[in-house]
């Protein structure tokens, strides 16, 4: 009994240890669904993550400071997120500076850039969320992975109203006709 003990504990311990790595990197949990501080009525962040809404989305250095509204800083205070408005975009560009060095980079190729963005909000230290609309009840959700300056996440969504129009009737409504 003790030697086929003893012949599991080296899976054991490597069953642990995988384990222990998955608890202190929850990102690398396919399974877990990360949280949507926007709460939408659609899930946003179920995956295959995809970015084709946003092909051309890349970061540029910016070559002077820039300010901006709805600014946000992340829970780590090692960036800065806001939106700058520019002259040719009404919707304005996401911007992240580093707060110590004072670096910024802004994000450009998202489409409709005459169309707002709002609700900036981080998930952890890394990743930033932001929402631009495409229409009064319908929009495209975004998720930035700041470390690697890199978009991974463009996704449709509709607003309540939208939801409901597109679903099918019931079969109480059916049965009232």
């Amino acid at each position: 009994m003790n030697l086929s003990l003893h012949s599991r504990t080296p899976s054991t311990v490597l069953a642990l240890a995988i384990l222990f790595r998955l608890a202190d990197h929850p990102q690398d949990r396919k399974s877990e669904i990360l949280p949507d501080p926007h709460r939408h009525v659609v899930q946003v962040h179920e995956e295959p993550w995809k970015t084709d809404l946003a092909p051309e989305a890349r970061f540029v250095q910016m070559k002077q400071p820039a300010d901006g509204r709805d600014t946000t800083v992340s829970p780590n205070g090692r960036q800065r997120a806001f939106v700058h408005e520019v002259p040719d975009e009404q919707g304005g560009r996401i911007c992240l500076q580093e707060t110590e060095t004072g670096k910024s980079s802004e994000l450009l190729g998202i489409p409709l850039p005459h169309r707002p963005i709002s609700d900036l909000a981080w998930i952890g230290d890394t990743l930033l969320t932001f929402d631009r609309w495409s229409q009064p009840h319908y929009g495209i959700h975004y998720v930035i992975d700041v470390k690697q300056l890199k978009l991974v996440l463009s996704a449709p969504y509709p607003d309540e109203l939208m939801l409901r129009q597109q679903q099918p009737p019931d079969d109480t409504t059916r049965q009232q006709h």
